[in-house]
């Protein structure tokens, strides 16, 4: 492992850093594949690996930085980028079966650019937990069996929909018996749309949500919850619904790409319009009256889950693209 810093925000200087520093590590390597991953990886590694003659540059998109529901000047805005890392990528993998389709769509890319490598869990670490580690959790937050937890698990971050997690919460805290929640996931004070952390602080001192902060063991966490929640405004394929789902969790999620992909609607949660906080209400309520159709819910979800997001099919379409492409140099230098 060679660490290089790359921020996640535009900093031209701090990029320019970055880019003649991958630049430098790619020729010095002779790396045959160069593999990038996030938007701003994707922005500089392709650069760096063209430019350092790297053979083969390959990009997996993790959710479009684009979508639908953007006004049309910034759906342009945010194309671009996606735009420049496909023109310098060689290949192009995506997480989101939706988002194939959208790349080609836009004209991001040819349709045999692309290819769709899914995302996945590990369903041996992902599994329903006895009900004495529900008891055990919920007794360290000082809530009761008979407690209704909502939970949501994510970066503090505007996107993530936290303004309308917060919105229905205070909205659902004036039924006769108040529904408790509780957020999993690490500040990023650097971002844009980050919480703030005074507001965050105001809601937990009000008893509205509790907030854990950076957990490396969140799968002990959601067997506390009867219910999980992830209204985000944008996702590639949102691994939380997919932990949430295997531990036979309820999922109500954004009806966005990504989401869509794994939550079945009606059948292993319920999916509402985004950044509509009165409807993520309702259905909270929803869900919260009916324990049977939840049970059944979590059921089905484990059951989605083990089908189509196994990390084990993920693995095995990554190393059949490997072996394509290593295929493909080996013809090529036979030709040389």
């Amino acid at each position: 492992v060679e660490v290089i810093d790359i921020t996640r925000e535009l900093s031209p200087l701090a990029d320019l850093r970055a880019l003649a520093q991958l630049y430098r590590l790619f020729r010095f390597h002779h790396f045959d594949v160069v593999h990038t991953h996030t938007p701003k990886a994707g922005l500089l590694g392709p650069v760096a690996a063209r430019l350092a003659g790297v053979p083969v540059v390959v990009h997996t998109i993790h959710g479009l930085l684009f979508h639908d529901r953007m006004p049309r000047w910034k759906r342009c805005l945010f194309w671009l980028p996606e735009k420049w890392t496909a023109i310098f990528s060689h290949y192009l993998l995506s997480q989101s079966r939706e988002d194939v389709d959208v790349a080609v769509r836009t004209h991001l890319c040819s349709r045999d650019k692309i290819s769709y490598i899914g995302n996945g869990i590990d369903l041996t670490h992902f599994s329903a937990k006895s009900n004495g580690e529900r008891i055990r959790r919920r007794c360290q937050l000082g809530l009761t069996e008979d407690d209704f937890v909502i939970g949501s698990v994510g970066r503090l971050v505007y996107e993530k929909g936290f303004a309308e997690l917060f919105a229905a919460a205070d909205r659902l805290s004036s039924d006769p018996d108040p529904i408790k929640f509780l957020v999993v996931g690490p500040e990023e004070k650097n971002q844009n749309d980050a919480i703030d952390s005074g507001l965050m602080q105001e809601l937990q001192r009000r008893g509205v949500i509790r907030f854990l902060g950076w957990r490396d063991d969140v799968v002990s966490w959601y067997p506390a919850m009867d219910l999980f929640v992830l209204p985000s405004h944008r996702e590639g394929i949102p691994r939380a619904c997919m932990e949430a789902s295997a531990m036979q969790r309820p999922v109500i999620a954004s009806d966005i790409r990504g989401c869509r992909e794994v939550i079945e609607h009606g059948r292993t949660g319920l999916l509402v319009t985004m950044g509509d906080s009165v409807a993520l209400a309702a259905a909270i309520r929803e869900l919260r009256r009916d324990p049977l159709r939840r049970q059944q819910m979590g059921t089905e979800g484990r059951r989605h889950i083990a089908e189509q997001f196994d990390s084990r099919l993920v693995l095995q379409r990554l190393c059949n693209f490997y072996s394509r492409i290593e295929l493909g140099l080996a013809t090529r230098r036979h030709k040389a």
